[in-house]
């Protein structure tokens, strides 16, 4: 069987999975996508997209996606650079004749690849405030800050994280192009990835597309809605908002092997550690990764008021993930990580449990499939190809603990040899109980009843 074919047969579990973590947790709403190979395997929303009025999230609702704005601006850089438009060693101050300090020495040294990389020292956001009061600056003030100097550190010295960067990133494609940044960014990337709900920045024109991203939950509270925060000219930090359909798009082109808005060697570039640090690794615009047996991803996360995404390609295996939530708590880097962890677990760390040693068929759990509920909390059974697995379904890498049960006969089981804990080599089975629902009976932990997600 196929890494794609295994993929497909753990969507039962993923997605049961990630119902089940909008509820323990409280989110608000997930929209998730899994792209492999050549095909979009798996969309799904959870959840509100408005709590208040129970209004269902759907795949048209729009997230801020915040730092992945920086995808599309390095996108573009790149896309100038490959047009030969400019060079990614110019210094800033070569296209910006305002970028200049007398009392910052090392803004002179700041060249395009630093601020792509986010070695230039720089400031992480300048000084206006902007997380906490909700007012992005102007291009006014971003000229006031820089000249009264933006470093902390000289360039390549460490990697740190900028928005101001990107920001200026932004104003070089205006000046280069010749267009202002949502006009490039429209025609040069978005028209031709068909990518028709992602927009550059919120505003009244599109604000009611968008779901409400929500603050904190706090005990005994309800959440309470942020208010849609425009970036302004920080839009190419920070600004743009998307849905899965349309980001699984924007990393199809990232994939090596074709050219619909650059050749591989730009890629490749992109995709390359420019700064490696002990608590990161970066690219030009991609955050560099590795998590168990993909040794390579790249990818990003965002947060705004409200928002909390995650996504990333593994270019080897061309496995795109993503998943957007509208709470600023939103676990979006944990259940990246839980779809990946599982999806490696099937393909590589475990793929031979799940094949059928027999010429017999395959026998359908689907009966049995599904959440069951104890005393001890709340297991989810799932069959991936021959086998029938069992997760904890509140845990946050729900690969860690999974089982693989060995089918005895009909619907009675043996628990595997290799959780100490979990009752190895012991029999459990499915029976039927008064209701005719199926009744899971445990000899160590005893009898679990059929459990239903709702929220």
């Amino acid at each position: 069987m196929s890494d794609k074919e295994m993929i497909k047969q753990t969507l039962h579990l993923i997605d049961n999975w990630l119902d089940y973590q909008v509820f323990i947790k409280e989110i608000p709403g997930i929209s998730v996508g899994i792209f492999v190979e050549d095909e979009k395997i798996f969309q799904k929303e959870y959840g509100y997209s408005k709590l208040e009025d129970k209004e269902k999230l759907t795949n048209q609702h729009l997230f801020r996606i915040a730092s992945h704005s920086k995808l599309f601006t390095a996108t573009a850089i790149m896309k100038l650079y490959h047009e030969e438009k400019l060079s990614i060693d110019d210094k800033v101050s070569k296209h910006l004749d305002w970028f200049i300090s007398e009392t910052d020495e090392n803004m002179d040294q700041i060249r395009i690849k630093h601020l792509l990389s986010h070695s230039s020292g720089m400031t992480r956001d300048g000084e206006t405030a902007h997380w906490s009061n909700h007012e992005f600056p102007s291009i006014e003030e971003i000229k006031t800050q820089v000249k009264q100097g933006i470093s902390f550190f000289e360039t390549s010295e460490i990697l740190k994280y900028s928005n101001f960067g990107f920001t200026l990133l932004g104003q070089i494609i205006e000046v280069i192009s010749g267009q202002s940044y949502p006009d490039y960014i429209q025609k040069e990337i978005l028209d031709p990835l068909d990518m028709k709900n992602t927009v550059i920045d919120v505003d009244e024109t599109n604000s009611q597309r968008h779901s409400t991203g929500y603050k904190i939950k706090y005990p005994k509270k309800d959440r309470e809605a942020f208010r849609h925060v425009p970036a302004r000219i920080m839009h190419s930090a920070t600004g743009l908002s998307s849905t899965v359909e349309d980001l699984i798009k924007f990393y199809q082109a990232h994939i090596l092997g074709n050219d619909i808005l650059f050749p591989d060697y730009i890629k490749r570039e992109m995709q390359r550690i420019q700064y490696k640090a002990e608590k990161a690794n970066w690219g030009l615009g991609f955050s560099i990764s590795e998590l168990q047996d993909f040794r390579k991803i790249v990818g990003h996360g965002g947060g705004y008021p409200g928002f909390i995404t995650s996504s990333g390609l593994v270019q080897d295996k061309k496995i795109i993930v993503v998943v957007l939530t509208n709470a600023v708590n939103g676990p979006a880097l944990t259940l990246f990580q839980g779809i990946l962890k599982i999806i490696n677990f099937v393909t590589k760390k475990e793929k031979e449990k799940f094949k059928q040693k027999t010429e017999e068929p395959i026998k359908d759990f689907k009966d049995v499939i599904g959440f069951y509920i104890s005393d001890w909390g709340v297991s989810l059974f799932s069959q991936i190809g021959a086998k029938l697995v069992l997760i904890g379904s509140a845990d946050d890498d729900p690969a860690e603990l999974l089982q693989i049960y060995k089918h005895d006969r009909d619907y009675k089981f043996i628990a595997p040899k290799d959780l100490p804990f979990a009752s190895p080599g012991q029999p459990v089975e499915f029976i039927d109980g008064p209701d005719g629902e199926k009744i899971f009976v445990d000899s160590h932990k005893g009898k679990a009843k059929r459990f239903k997600v709702e929220y």
